[in-house]
């Protein structure tokens, strides 16, 4: 009776609480962590650089490894924009990048070794939350 009692005492999970959105994040996974809104409408989520196909006509050979926008190991964020593609290896869908700040206006997205030249925030993984239909990170150089 105490045994029954005590497994009885357990939540039982849904499938959606063994999604982990960050599968797929790192090198050439092509994912993307942030939520989407129901049939695909939006799907909002961080981009951590923005590389484009190629400069003064010079492929550029990062490019293909930011098509869904963010990469596990980046340590900034530029922004978040609201059209992403999950593993399909395909880049730039042309949206706009929005970026919480606070402070003077910068228009410049500074580097990654170099946030603070621009409006990119470093970020930490230990204060970004994923799960099904939810993102949320700190940006710190904002809200920290």
């Amino acid at each position: 009776m105490c045994i029954a009692s005590a497994i009885s005492g357990y939540a039982q999970k849904s499938p959606i609480d063994y999604v982990n959105p960050i599968i797929g994040t790192k090198s050439m996974g092509h994912t993307f962590p942030g939520a989407c809104a129901p049939f695909g409408l939006v799907q909002l989520s961080p981009d951590t650089e923005l590389i484009p196909h190629s400069i003064n006509g010079v492929y550029q050979k990062d490019t293909y490894k930011y098509c869904a926008g963010y990469q596990y190991d980046d340590k900034t964020i530029v922004g978040f924009s609201h059209t992403h593609f999950n593993g399909t290896g395909h880049s730039d869908l042309g949206d706009i990048l929005i970026m919480p700040t606070v402070g003077k206006l910068q228009l410049d997205p500074g580097t990654a070794e170099k946030p603070e030249t621009g409006y990119r925030s470093r970020f930490s993984h230990e204060r970004e939350q994923a799960k099904a239909g939810y993102y949320s990170v700190m940006i710190i150089r904002y809200f920290a």
